[in-house]
């Protein structure tokens, strides 16, 4: 893969596109806005998601999405869920038979298909040239080039191990899996999880009840798996645990900040302003949630959840209402 774009500006597409373009491959990075970018003969900044750090002269930043696209070997999708379908719309007659890599993780609101089904339903491609990635990447720690890891999952493993070689580095390892459709749902649903988890700090419990959280969040995800025909032992990987954990207990988790801030007080909306980015698990708990209903799951997490951020009932009554309303089997599907 001689020549990769990456479409999105956030912190996680910059930090991506920064990460190949330090190994020189050249790299674009699409964005919609170039005012978020400081550029000089010196310095690249992205002032408002990264601000702490200078990135690679070698990245080429673009706000053409055609002139982005020319010549591409791999397109990465790294924008935020809400806008994916309009974004795969805008590059489907663009597409020369690039392989697709999406980063982007959440669950599409009314039709409860994942970011890859998305793609695929809008432009009819070729589902062997698509692949996704997840983990638990945070991105500022990558930026400081902290060990990593992330697994990347599709159906063709000759290309899945291209872009694991391609973006591996001594600090940031990819794993490979074929679980497609169990590496994205983790992705998305452990968002809600930490949104939880951050509502147990606020409301100042403490590590045994994180513990307890985290367990049986794995087993509602289990049961969720069983339903939608998805292999419940990725969520022992990376995409699944791996991700939790870090999402979960992370101050710089936007998910975890935001049910940190609803804990000590503050109304949902207060909250995501208080945040001032996109917070991908407040969108996916409401579609997880109706379909929680129709695939008739006991959720008492995400129900509790729901209450709390949607009908605005109180965070401390929701929390020890899922304590009470919580089966008692420990070990999921027993």
């Amino acid at each position: 893969m001689n020549k990769v774009t990456v479409l999105g500006g956030g912190s996680w597409g910059t930090t991506l596109a920064n990460l190949l373009a330090e190994k020189n491959i050249p790299t674009n990075l699409w964005v919609r806005d170039k005012k978020n970018f400081i550029l000089t003969e010196n310095k690249i900044i992205n002032q408002k998601y990264l601000p702490n750090y200078k990135l690679s002269r070698n990245l080429n930043i673009l706000v053409n999405i055609e002139k982005a696209l020319e010549d591409v070997d791999l397109l990465v999708f790294a924008v935020p869920s809400k806008n994916f379908r309009k974004i795969c719309a805008k590059v489907s007659k663009l597409l020369k038979n690039q392989k697709i890599l999406i980063t982007t993780k959440g669950i599409e609101d009314d039709s409860f298909l994942t970011m890859s089904e998305v793609f695929l339903n809008e432009t009819n491609y070729i589902k062997k040239n698509i692949m996704v990635l997840s983990g638990p990447n945070i991105a500022d720690e990558i930026m400081k080039k902290h060990v990593s890891a992330s697994v990347v999952a599709g159906e063709n493993k000759t290309l899945l191990n291209q872009v694991s070689k391609l973006f591996n580095t001594e600090y940031f390892k990819i794993f490979i899996s074929k679980d497609l459709k169990g590496v994205e749902m983790s992705g998305a649903l452990k968002n809600l999880y930490a949104i939880f988890s951050g509502l147990s700090d606020g409301l100042g419990y403490e590590s045994n009840t994180k513990a307890m959280l985290l367990t049986r969040s794995l087993s509602e995800m289990s049961d969720l798996y069983q339903k939608i025909n998805a292999n419940p032992k990725t969520l022992l990987g990376l995409s699944g645990v791996g991700d939790l954990i870090a999402t979960s207990s992370s101050q710089k988790s936007r998910n975890y900040s935001f049910g940190r801030y609803l804990g000590e007080g503050n109304t949902p909306q207060k909250a995501l302003k208080m945040i001032n980015q996109s917070v991908e698990g407040y969108r996916t708990l409401k579609v997880v949630n109706d379909n929680n209903k129709k695939l008739s799951l006991k959720m008492p997490i995400i129900e509790a959840l729901y209450e709390i951020v949607y009908e605005k009932k109180d965070p401390k009554k929701c929390f020890l209402k899922f304590l009470r309303e919580s089966d008692n089997i420990d070990t999921p599907n027993e």
